[in-house]
């Protein structure tokens, strides 16, 4: 037989054998789910039905228009299940807002579902091979590591953010102007975190022109974008964005190389009186610099904005409810002389209902994705009322929308969407209320924003006595970086209470 004539052959055998293989394998497909009794859930009506480009559309336009959170939870308005399948590029997204659907994914079956094929290829140029965008040993390994090391600061953090929290309240003006306070929550937590992280603050409370905060926001925002991209990823030629890379990974690295040298040279072990510097700790853990810069990047992220977004919210908040602001200031007035320990923080009930429904309303992760590394049946989210086993397939996505989950009527009640700290008087959610995530892979920083949130809230209510909004837009806008933050920050006027005066230096405050 000819040459050319066997690679015809060859050629048109191919298609067949693809075809074929489709057939089988979605033959067997079906045979398992109706053993275990799998229903399909409800679709969502495109107008293309191949590669969902009309829901890709309209998503990126909400996006661009600042109503991406909005959008996408009003597609769950036209099913009578929490859960339902759409398309993009292709590939079936389950989109879902039930609870037992999240912690299903999230939790008992979460080591068939995984993030690297998601995020590496979208964020390598930002956070490497980091437990953010990675699976398996080696994102066991740095969650590990990560996890022992939060548990230490989280035990070691009170003088640290009280010499940062000093510089910040001497930066608040005293005579009621208005002020926009997410700025400053970013620049005092940025501060916190680099001490922690690099051992040496940026100091960018006193230099708020400081060119790593910059390039970090702004590489931020640009991973941000091409998440939602996705496959079209390569459309993001932001110039600026790959330089703003640049620059916060040189950074980093200079940090490493600092860190293993600091090791080479001292060879001994860390004193209890020391401090923590996480990149030392990180370099006792591996020499190699490429992974020390990508696990100190991926803790850098969040640390850097859990707490600030959710500061920022707060007194967004706050700043509307002017009851819920006096009920507050009245429990942290009661031990106003007592120095400010962890034990103090937690006895404040009204501070955790507080920053617990700040979590619920807005959220700082809106929306999670997992893509499905083997073919496995949930327990829910099957049949028109989602309560069906899913069969879920290889390759196949899930996304858990948490805000439209935290402001359900169905489990919230009928003012799901309004700002009501009392409720946390009564309820103890579990899988209903998933703000830093859940299973293994949730947030191992959430005490830690706690932390740095109830300290610094107790520090400005003991000096502040009213809180005036400044805002002429009552709702909360998006703004989407890596997180969702509020697109206009939190423009308040702080008043001080009588015995405080125009300006009070903090020097020594107790801690």
């Amino acid at each position: 037989m000819p040459l050319s004539e066997f690679i015809l052959q060859v050629l048109l055998a191919l298609p067949v054998y693809w075809i074929l293989g489709k057939v089988i394998h979605h033959t067997a497909k079906l045979a398992r789910k109706r053993k275990r009794g799998c229903r399909d859930p409800p679709t969502f009506r495109h107008s293309d039905t191949i590669w969902g480009l009309d829901l890709f559309f309209k998503t990126m336009n909400a996006f661009q228009g600042g109503r991406y959170l909005e959008t996408h939870s009003a597609l769950f308005s036209d099913f009578t299940s929490k859960t339902f399948e759409s398309h993009s590029f292709g590939t079936t997204v389950y989109q879902t807002y039930d609870p037992e659907v999240s912690k299903a994914f999230q939790s008992i079956y979460c080591h068939d579902f995984g993030i690297e094929p998601l995020r590496y290829h979208v964020a390598e140029n930002l956070w490497g091979n980091g437990i953010v965008v990675s699976d398996g040993r080696k994102w066991a390994d740095a969650r590990n590591f990560i996890r022992s090391s939060f548990d230490i600061v989280h035990t070691a953090n009170l003088e640290r953010l009280s010499h940062h929290v000093d510089k910040f309240m001497n930066l608040l003006p005293r005579d009621g102007s208005t002020i926009d306070l997410q700025p400053s929550f970013k620049r005092l937590i940025l501060d916190t975190s680099s001490e922690f992280i690099f051992g040496e603050s940026l100091n960018s409370l006193e230099h708020p022109d400081h060119r790593f905060m910059h390039a970090f926001e702004y590489a931020q925002r640009g991973t941000g974008i091409r998440a939602v991209l996705g496959r079209l990823k390569f459309l993001h030629r932001d110039k600026r964005w790959f330089e703003a890379c640049k620059q916060v990974t040189e950074f980093c690295d200079e940090r490493v190389k600092e860190a293993v040298a600091r090791l080479e040279k001292e060879k001994e072990r860390r004193t209890e009186t020391d401090r923590l510097r996480l990149v030392d700790e990180a370099a006792k853990v591996t020499g190699d610099q490429y992974t020390l810069r990508s696990l100190i990047l991926s803790v850098f992220s969040p640390a850097h904005d859990g707490a600030a977004i959710a500061l920022s919210n707060a007194f967004f908040h706050l700043s509307r409810h002017p009851r819920a602001w006096q009920k507050l200031r009245e429990e942290i007035m009661e031990s106003k002389q007592q120095s400010i320990t962890y034990e103090l923080l937690n006895s404040m009930h009204y501070l955790k209902n507080i920053l617990r429904e700040t979590h619920r309303v807005t959220p700082i992760v809106s929306l999670n994705q997992r893509i499905c590394l083997r073919d496995v049946v949930l327990p829910r989210g099957g049949g028109t009322d989602g309560n069906h086993p899913l069969y879920i397939c290889k390759g196949d996505i899930v996304e858990v929308d948490y805000r439209k989950m935290m402001r359900s009527p169905e489990i919230w009640g009928d003012k799901a969407g309004d700002f009501v700290p009392e409720r946390w008087e009564k309820t103890r959610p579990t899988w209903e209320y998933t703000p830093f995530g859940g299973g293994p892979r949730a947030c191992p920083g959430q005490r830690l924003v706690f932390t740095e949130c109830a300290y610094t809230v107790v520090r400005m209510l003991r000096v502040f006595e009213q809180l005036e909004n400044r805002d002429q837009e009552l709702e909360w806008k998006e703004e989407m970086r890596m997180t969702f933050q509020s697109r206009n920050g939190a423009l308040v006027g702080l008043i001080p209470s009588r015995d405080q005066g125009p300006r009070q230096l903090f020097a020594a405050a107790p801690f």
